[in-house]
């Protein structure tokens, strides 16, 4: 009995552990900011414009918009288009959120896409912008492809937030 009871409890032990294993892909969520010398107002001003991000994003060759959609022609990976929408917008608390809608994933790897962007005031007078996301990766399966995993869609995300924010400081700061 004690034989059968180990061995019961070793092969549940052991399920439980490849079922573990086996799950598909995760949430991911980035958060990138960047402190800035200058009023939050004239950050704002700056970045409020859901149809212009080409103005302040080195990355961005081209935008054609709506104002409530958006399509983003990302240069670094093959001038990829992007859709986006404009989920949620307040000019009073400087922040809008947006979701891809449509993407390449070989060339932006993600999936479920929704990223919000803010502008908030420090004490010294300067302004931190926060740019933060919520994704999965491209490959909804197990066991992804090296370009479609939680690495590489962390990697693309991180690498445009970053370009954005210091194109942006560098706009602001000169």
């Amino acid at each position: 009995m004690f034989k059968f009871k180990f061995t019961l409890i070793f092969l549940i032990f052991f399920t439980m552990i490849d079922v573990a294993s086996s799950h598909g892909p995760t949430r991911q969520k980035i958060k990138e900011s960047i402190t800035i010398k200058a009023k939050p107002e004239d950050v704002w001003n700056i970045i409020k414009d859901f149809g212009n991000i080409n103005n302040w994003h080195p990355s961005i060759s081209k935008v054609e918009s709506d104002g409530k959609n958006r399509t983003i022609y990302y240069s670094p990976r093959n001038n990829t288009p992007i859709k986006q929408k404009l989920e949620n917008y307040s000019d009073e608390k400087m922040m809008y959120k947006t979701s891809i809608t449509e993407v390449d994933i070989k060339n932006f790897p993600v999936n479920t896409y929704t990223a919000n962007i803010s502008v908030k005031a420090n004490d010294d007078g300067s302004s931190t912008v926060l740019w933060k996301a919520a994704f999965y990766r491209a490959y909804v399966n197990n066991d992804p492809p090296p370009e479609l995993n939680e690495a590489a869609a962390i990697k693309a995300v991180t690498e445009f937030f970053q370009a954005g924010l210091n194109n942006l400081k560098s706009k602001l700061e000169k």
